[in-house]
C-alpha cells in the first residue's frame, strides 16, 4: 500500500485531485465521481498520471506561459524554477523539490494561469456537502463513485467515506486494480454497491513490464471475490491497450478465467489517447503518444472472444443492470 503524506493520519481526510459531477461513465446512472490519489501501479497508458503519487502535483500548462518576469521563481521558495532567458518556454521545474513543497507560491504568482496544483485535502464533511448538493441532479439509479488513482490506497478515508454514505441512502461504486491487502477489498467490497475490477494481463512477466507490479495479487483476489458471498454487482473491466494485452491469446484467457470464477460482467474498454496533455504538464513522456485506438471492428472481435466463453460482454462503460 502506498503510504500517504499529509493529515490523513490524524483526521479523516482524503487526498483528492478531481471530483466530477455529472458523470455517466463510472456506475449506473448520473454520478459523481471522487478520484483519490495514490497508486501502487504504474500502468504506462494511465489516463490520470496526476494522481498517481500520494502528494499534489503541479501542472504546467506551457501554452499559457507568457515570458514577461517569471514571478513565479521569485515566489518559489526552494529554488526550483529555473529560467533559462534562452530557452523555450516554459521555464524547468525541479520536480522532485516541488512534490516537497507545501506553499505553492508560484502558482499563485503566475498571472497566466500557467501554473496549477492537481490534489487537495479534503474532509468527509466537505465530501458529504458535495454530495447533498449533487444528489437531486442523479436519478434514481445515480450516486457516488470512487476512482482514481487508486482507492484503496487510502484505506481510513475510503471505509469512513462509504460508512457515511450507506448511512445517507447513497449508492457506492468504486473503481480498482485490486492490488490490495485481502482484507482491505473485503472490507470495501462489502461496503459497496457495484464493484468495477481491473483486469489488465494474464501473464505476470507482462504484467509487471505494462503496470510496475506482477498479477498475482490480483487474480488471487478476483479469485476471493467470487468464492465470497458479497451482494456488490461485480463488473470486470479490460483496458485494450494495443500491443500490450489485445492479443487472441492474452483475452481468451482471461476469458476462461473469469466464466471459471463465474464472474460473469466484462466491460471491454478501448485504449485513447486523451491523456497525452496531461503527461506533458507533468513533465513526463508518454510511452503511447503514437499508440493508435483499436477500430470498432477489433473492439468487436475481442468481444466475441468473451461471449462465446459464455459472458456477457460490453465495449465501452455501457452497464449490464
Amino acid at each position: 500500500m502506498v503510504p500517504l503524506e499529509g493529515p490523513l493520519s490524524g483526521s479523516p481526510e482524503g487526498l483528492i485531485f478531481d471530483i466530477q459531477a455529472h458523470s455517466v461513465h463510472d456506475g449506473p446512472g448520473c454520478r459523481t465521481t471522487v478520484f483519490l490519489s495514490g497508486c501502487p501501479l504504474r500502468c504506462s497508458w494511465c489516463a490520470n498520471p496526476e494522481g498517481l503519487l500520494p502528494h499534489p502535483r503541479l501542472m504546467v500548462r506551457a501554452s499559457r506561459c507568457r515570458a514577461d518576469a517569471y514571478p513565479c521563481a521569485d515566489a518559489c521558495p526552494h529554488g526550483a524554477v529555473r529560467v533559462d532567458p534562452a530557452a523555450p518556454l516554459p521555464p524547468s521545474f525541479e520536480r522532485a523539490l516541488c512534490a516537497t513543497c507545501v506553499e505553492h507560491g508560484c502558482v499563485s504568482a503566475c498571472a497566466h494561469g500557467a501554473l496549477e496544483i492537481s490534489g487537495r485535502w479534503i474532509s468527509l464533511d466537505e465530501l458529504m456537502k458535495v454530495l447533498d448538493r449533487d444528489r437531486d441532479y442523479w436519478g434514481p439509479q445515480g450516486g457516488i463513485t470512487f476512482s482514481g488513482g487508486e482507492p484503496l490506497s487510502q484505506p481510513e478515508f475510503l471505509l469512513v467515506a462509504l460508512d457515511a454514505c450507506h448511512r445517507s441512502y447513497i449508492h457506492t461504486v468504486i473503481e480498482t486494480s485490486a492490488y490490495a491487502d485481502r482484507d482491505l477489498l473485503q472490507e470495501v467490497a462489502l461496503r459497496v454497491d457495484w464493484l468495477f475490477v481491473d483486469l489488465k494481463h494474464m501473464d505476470p512477466t507482462t504484467h509487471r513490464r505494462g503496470t510496475g507490479v506482477s498479477n498475482e495479487r490480483i487474480l488471487a483476489n478476483l479469485e476471493e471475490i467470487a468464492r465470497s458471498r458479497i451482494e456488490a454487482h461485480v463488473v470486470v473491466r479490460v483496458p485494450v491497450v494495443p500491443g500490450f494485452n489485445d492479443s487472441a491469446e492474452n483475452l481468451g484467457a482471461a476469458a476462461r478465467f473469469l466464466a471459471d470464477l463465474r464472474l460473469r460482467y466484462v466491460n471491454l474498454l478501448p485504449f485513447h489517447r486523451m491523456a497525452a496533455s496531461k503527461y506533458a504538464q507533468l513533465g513526463q513522456e508518454y510511452a503511447h503518444e503514437d499508440a493508435p485506438p483499436p477500430t470498432g471492428d477489433e473492439m468487436e472481435h475481442h468481444r466475441r472472444l468473451f461471449v462465446d466463453a459464455g459472458l456477457e460482454c460490453y465495449v465501452g462503460a455501457e452497464t449490464p443492470f
